[in-house]
């Protein structure tokens, strides 16, 4: 993967980890990823940091609980 540029868009690094945008914007706050901004504001994103991490897991964007798509109040939270 990292081949040709040491830096991808950050519309590029989402598609390669298969996530959004403001994932990846989260991921770097918590600098899972190494990116910076340069001088026109574009996110920059390490592509080697893209290797280091994994996909995220779906329960990165679920909140605790069952996520309340059951429907049927079993579980209790509805």
């Amino acid at each position: 993967m990292c081949t040709s540029a040491t830096y991808v868009l950050i519309n590029e690094a989402a598609e390669l980890l298969a996530t959004t945008e403001t994932r990846i914007l989260m991921m770097l706050k918590k600098q899972d990823l190494v990116g910076f901004q340069d001088d026109t504001g574009v996110w920059q994103i390490d592509k080697a940091s893209l290797q280091l991490c994994g996909k995220p897991n779906p329960a990165d964007f679920k909140k605790a609980g069952c996520g309340g798509g059951c429907g049927s109040g079993g579980c209790g939270s509805h």
